[in-house]
């Protein structure tokens, strides 16, 4: 399984698109704590919606991508910052809980899951309100960007892009989100 995740497809601004990779063991469920880690000065975390593949595929054409993914969830992606250390800079978005994932909503639930509101809040303080319509480079052109490059697996989780502003996470703070008014994440954190 991967976790491929990408910055800048969404909103207006300037950022340029760019993508990283996660090791499975980043993954941390909702319902479980986020334990903020030592090894940094502070840790970032960005809500994005985060999509499912259901089945293999291999350079697949943008119109058939839609056949590729099956749920939907929203994520936080978190990124450890540490002043003037770039050493392990490939890391600071892989490590142990890096990649906070809700509970996944089937496509097949939802009439027209590319609009489907995905509603994400820090400590009941909305930080974003959006859809997969509003991806800068639509969700079929990032699937078969990514299936061109490597092969796509039942199973792999696609961060979809930064959908809100970035959180320096702080012990105590409560991390959720709702799709369609149902939620589905639900996370505290920790030291």
């Amino acid at each position: 399984m991967k976790v491929i995740g990408f910055t800048g497809n969404y909103g207006n601004s300037d950022d340029s698109m760019d993508s990283y990779l996660m090791a499975d063991s980043a993954i941390l469920y909702t319902g479980r704590p986020f334990f903020i880690p030592d090894f940094a000065d502070h840790f970032e975390a960005t809500p994005s919606i985060v999509v499912r593949t259901g089945r293999l595929g291999k350079c697949v054409a943008p119109k058939f991508a839609h056949r590729y993914w099956d749920a939907l969830t929203a994520g936080f992606g978190v990124r450890a910052c540490q002043d003037g250390d770039s050493r392990m800079g490939a890391l600071d978005r892989a490590f142990d809980g890096a990649a906070i994932v809700g509970e996944w909503v089937p496509v097949a639930d939802i009439d027209d899951p590319l609009q489907e509101v995905v509603e994400v809040k820090v400590d009941d303080r909305v930080v974003s309100r959006c859809c997969l319509a509003e991806m800068r480079m639509p969700l079929a052109d990032v699937l078969s960007a990514v299936s061109g490059r490597c092969s796509i697996k039942m199973g792999d989780l696609l961060f979809t892009g930064e959908t809100g502003e970035r959180i320096v996470l702080a012990p105590g703070m409560r991390l959720k989100a709702s799709i369609g008014g149902r939620e589905v994440l639900d996370v505290k954190v920790r030291l």
